[in-house]
């Protein structure tokens, strides 16, 4: 059975619609980053779903993604015929979106908060707001981001201590997108340091990595503590 996400009645805030509006205006779908002088990393995925395709550049018809729910992640499908206005936290995972012809475009996310709202009569305008980046993993209308197979492995790497540890999946959804990224961070920022093979076969990842690792040490070390402790109770050791 499909699941929709939860319509809210009554009073919901939809200041982000116009601009929102704005970046697809001409397109399907628009991923929008360095808007955040305070946090570059932070990502906003921003999506149409009209009555009829613009035949333009890609034209939505469903949009997929996890929200967590009793401590599991559960599958969201959002439609052109799905009640709005909604808003809530999704998951770390995949987000999805499917045309009309089943040509589709993938991301990979730390998780955040997605809003739905009817722009118009015949437009829903969906946002995916993460304070981490939101990379490109493949697609029909865009090419794939450096970090996106680095962040593939280490959501493959989640899923050992999901599968054999109980409470592992639920320990994980409860961590706020700023500490599961500072795991990764830890993450390949350890293995690049232990192996020159990966230091030198990409280096302006690692200075990437470097970066971030600095940026978040410096201006959220709660989170990067937080991060390492969740590392720890996964059997995945943090950073000195």
């Amino acid at each position: 059975m499909t699941s929709h996400p939860t319509p809210i009645h009554g009073t919901v805030d939809t200041g982000w619609l116009p601009a929102a509006a704005d970046v697809i205006a001409d397109l399907g779908f628009s991923i929008v980053t360095g808007e955040y002088p305070d946090n570059p990393a932070a990502t906003d995925l921003v999506i149409a779903l009209r009555d009829e395709p613009t035949l333009r550049h890609f034209d939505p018809e469903e949009v997929s993604y996890w929200a967590p729910e009793d401590g599991r992640g559960r599958p969201r499908h959002v439609e052109r015929a799905t009640h709005v206005p909604f808003e809530g936290p999704y998951s770390w995972g995949r987000i999805e979106i499917v045309d009309r012809v089943g040509a589709s475009n993938h991301w990979l996310s730390f998780g955040g908060t997605v809003h739905a709202a009817a722009y118009d009569a015949s437009t829903t305008i969906i946002l995916f707001a993460s304070p981490v980046p939101i990379q490109r993993w493949s697609g029909h209308s865009q090419g794939m981001d450096a970090l996106t197979p680095e962040i593939g492995a280490f959501f493959g790497r989640l899923m050992i201590p999901i599968d054999f540890e109980p409470g592992a999946e639920a320990e994980i959804l409860a961590a706020p997108p700023l500490v599961l990224y500072g795991a990764f961070l830890q993450d390949v920022h350890e293995r690049e340091h232990r192996s020159q093979q990966l230091r030198e076969a990409d280096r302006s990842l690692l200075t990437f990595v470097e970066h971030e690792v600095h940026r978040l040490q410096s201006t959220d070390p709660g989170a990067w503590q937080e991060a390492t402790s969740l590392r720890t109770e996964l059997g995945q050791p943090g950073s000195s």
